[in-house]
């Protein structure tokens, strides 16, 4: 679940508080991300759908990821190594 921190008062938010909270706080113009310590000015913290996992944040030693077999599926892009962009080339 994502959560806000508004910038005016400091109070911890749920995503979908965030629009009662500003109507009601006079000092609430931008909110940060909790996970990714990112600042959303005005209303553009909806376009924020993901972001850093907690897994990636809270267990960083111990956290794997998505395996390289699973990135191809996924189509995240990977960066290939010189015989991978050959027959990429060639076929």
């Amino acid at each position: 679940m994502v959560f806000f921190v508004c910038e005016g008062c400091n109070e911890s938010l749920k995503k979908s508080q965030v629009d009662s909270h500003a109507s009601r706080c006079s000092s609430c113009h931008s909110v940060t991300c909790v996970d990714c310590n990112i600042t959303f000015p005005g209303d553009t913290y909806r376009s924020h759908t993901s972001c850093v996992s907690e897994a990636e944040r809270y267990e960083r030693t111990v956290y794997r990821g998505v395996k390289k077999g699973d990135e191809r599926k996924s189509g995240k892009k990977i960066k290939l190594n010189p015989q991978e962009i050959w027959n990429n080339l060639i076929m």
